[in-house]
């Protein structure tokens, strides 16, 4: 009786260690999943052939025969050039034979610029380079967003590719566009190269929101609802924060920023699955 008392005890004590490793496990990798860190950068370039540009000559195109140097300074140093090697960037050319559904344009359509040119660009393409960095760690620069966008450049030159498509923030450009942009900005890390602030319409006014915070591990935003006559000073205000949490790299507890003469605070709650709701309040004078 007493070998039997034994058995149901110890059997009972494994039964609770493992339903207790199943806890501390499920609480580790749930808190691990909710703290964890994600940069993550896209773009896909559209070409009219089924074959990749050689990656020696992106590089040489991205350096030496780069088109943005001023003053014999390349917008593609040796810091950048060292995100080639770096295991975060992923480069893949995408067959439309194998993969028609990401050629279709019923997938861009939240995407800007999506116009005749580009969607006969798309149908006469027959596969795209993929561009992709995703970071899990930190980051203590923003150099591979400077690397990535004069990749996409590039391949866009050797490729013959008319249309570029930023794949976080869901813009579509033109190979014009784009080069207007680094002519525009030797600095692309800029937000206002990476970062695309869009207004979501509501039954009753809307709210606004953005992509491409995520390019440096911050969570998006996404405004209160607002009325219809608040989205033109609201998206001013929102831009002014998103400059100074980018140069920050940091979302901060409040924003204070000046728009139009006035002064607004920008409050943020905690955020939830990689967004950060505010709340935006012109701060009254004494």
């Amino acid at each position: 009786m007493a070998g039997r008392c034994g058995s149901l005890i110890l059997a009972a004590f494994l039964s609770f260690l493992v339903v207790f490793g199943a806890f501390v496990t499920y609480s580790f990798v749930t808190r691990r999943k909710k703290d964890s860190y994600l940069a993550a950068a896209e773009y896909w370039v559209f070409l009219p052939e089924t074959t990749m540009p050689d990656q020696d000559a992106i590089m040489t195109e991205m350096i030496s025969r780069n088109p943005y140097s001023r003053r014999g300074q390349s917008p593609i140093g040796p810091p950048e050039g060292l995100i080639f090697s770096d295991i975060r960037l992923h480069i893949a050319l995408v067959l439309r034979t194998r993969n028609p559904h990401a050629f279709r344009p019923d997938i861009f359509d939240e995407a800007e610029d999506l116009d005749a040119e580009i969607l006969d660009s798309l149908e006469n393409s027959q596969s795209f380079v993929k561009l992709r960095f995703v970071s899990e760690e930190p980051l203590k620069d923003k150099r591979h967003l400077q690397f990535l966008i004069h990749a996409a450049d590039a391949v866009a030159r050797l490729g013959g590719s008319t249309t570029i498509y930023d794949h976080t923030t869901g813009s579509l450009m033109t190979r014009e566009r784009l080069a207007t942009r680094l002519t525009e900005h030797f600095d692309a890390t800029h937000p206002e190269v990476q970062v695309r602030t869009k207004w979501v319409p509501h039954l009753s006014g809307g709210h606004l929101e953005t992509r491409g915070l995520v390019k440096i591990g911050l969570p998006e935003i996404q405004t209160d609802v607002l009325e219809a006559d608040q989205q033109f000073i609201a998206r001013t205000v929102l831009e002014e924060g998103i400059a100074k949490s980018w140069s920050l790299s940091a979302i901060p507890d409040p924003w204070e920023v000046e728009a139009y003469g006035d002064r607004f605070q920008i409050l943020p709650a905690a955020a939830k699955n990689r967004t950060t709701q505010v709340r935006i309040l012109r701060v009254q004078s004494v």
